[in-house]
């Protein structure tokens, strides 16, 4: 997302947006694919609710990324809006912290690790709402063209709620490690 907001409208956004829904699919068949093997699996060594959340929320992410990044097109929006750039790179950051968490799962010896990044998750979306808040009053301070206000508010919205989404996901991590540590 964050190399999108860089990116120029024109090819080089397509090209972005490309890669977006690309993932976006390949994230499709992954969760598919981790359902099915829930429904085959008779041991497995987390809770199978606890997977199914942790996998539901990690899917949320890449939905919300991609309908968000959609938004460029469906509102043919040349630029993105300011505050833009901020929260993109936070999703980034949060979005490193979610992997590094999840790979952490696999030995289920480094909890205290995992809650690292939990809590680092819940930080970069406090100051996500700090940016999103501030932009869109701002927003509505000084935007005369309506639909712009609607298109700029929207695709923040978007964001904040991509981030909010890395959120969960370390509400779903610390979940895993109440019930494993």
């Amino acid at each position: 997302m964050l190399a999108l907001c860089e990116a120029k409208a024109g090819t080089e956004r397509e090209q972005k947006l490309k890669v977006l829904r690309d993932i976006e699919h390949a994230a499709d068949a992954v969760i598919h694919e981790t359902y099915d093997a829930l429904n085959r699996t008779f041991v497995t060594p987390l809770d199978r609710s606890d997977i199914y959340a942790l996998a539901t929320q990690l899917e949320e992410i890449v939905d919300l990324n991609h309908a968000t990044a959609m938004q460029l097109i469906v509102h043919a929006m040349e630029d993105v809006p300011e505050g833009s750039i901020p929260l993109a790179r936070l999703i980034a950051e949060s979005t490193r912290e979610v992997a590094d968490a999840v790979v952490l799962l696999r030995t289920l010896r480094r909890l205290d690790e995992v809650q690292q990044h939990t809590r680092q998750m819940s930080k970069l979306e406090h100051d996500g709402d700090e940016i999103f808040r501030n932009r869109v009053g701002e927003l509505f301070r000084t935007e005369k063209n309506a639909v712009a206000l609607i298109q700029h508010k929207e695709f923040l919205e978007g964001l904040e709620r991509t981030l909010d989404a890395c959120d969960h996901v370390g509400t779903a991590l610390k979940t895993i490690v109440i019930k494993n540590a």
